[in-house]
């Protein structure tokens, strides 16, 4: 399987040299882009008493609804100018129309947003369970943010360690990788002393959980670029895993 996993802040230049190395420098490929994630929403209780949290959609203002627009437009215009044919695409669509239009293209790029949500959305559309077999097909699937997050086996790191209380939610990812991702150290922060808090926060999980996978600390601007049994950390700054 080809995947290409970014973090936030990635060059251009960088993505579309990866992502060619990925598709043999092929032209005219179909990109289906994912936009769940993004939606606007809030997490409210589910009903009052209860401990457990839902996602409600947020109704964008006129002006906030024109900029979420124009990102559309600009992002497909963008993929457009390099060849791409651009379609979106929708979990909360029809979920066989929604298979149907994926197993039509050539690159799967899900955005960023709150994976949470993006997580539970792959599952109620079905996503989850065929997602593994279009990859497979030699489909490329491409991850920024929370959709980096998704094929990964866990998703725990990203929210709790030592210093939170475990709260036993659903964390488990697509697993249609063997590894994890997560930021390095915060900004301002002394390298060796975030490394060594990064790893406290995985053998925190590994007693409670079981997380053996390998981690790679992604920064901004880097990338995973992944070609079969090849995995690549590539991008600026200091590539390191734990």
């Amino acid at each position: 399987m080809k995947l290409l996993l970014l973090a936030h802040e990635v060059s251009d230049s960088d993505f579309e040299r990866a992502l060619l190395e990925l598709t043999g420098e092929r032209t005219g490929l179909k990109m289906a882009f994912i936009t769940t994630a993004g939606d606007p929403i809030e997490w409210v209780l589910e009903k009052e008493g209860s401990e457990k949290y839902v996602a409600k959609l947020v109704e964008l203002n006129p002006e906030e609804q024109a900029k979420r627009n124009d990102w559309r437009r600009n992002f497909k215009t963008k993929f457009t100018k390099k060849g791409y044919e651009m379609i979106f695409v929708d979990l909360k669509e029809d979920s066989k129309e929604v298979k149907k239009k994926l197993e039509n293209v050539d690159i799967i790029n899900v955005g960023g947003g709150d994976i949470n949500y993006l997580l539970d959305w792959a599952k109620k559309s079905g996503l989850n369970m065929y997602l593994k077999e279009i990859l497979g097909r030699g489909v490329i699937y491409v991850g920024t943010s929370a959709g980096t997050m998704l094929p990964q086996p866990d998703i725990g790191f990203t929210w709790w360690g030592p210093e939170e209380k475990w709260v036993g939610t659903d964390h488990a990812g697509l697993g249609i990788v063997n590894f994890i991702t997560t930021g390095g150290p915060k900004e301002g922060e002394d390298e060796e002393e975030g490394i060594k808090r990064l790893v406290e926060r995985k053998a925190y999980l590994h007693s409670i959980i079981k997380f053996p996978w390998k981690t790679y600390l992604l920064r901004d601007g880097q990338m995973i670029k992944v070609d079969c049994d090849k995995i690549e950390h590539i991008g600026p700054g200091i590539k390191k895993s734990i």
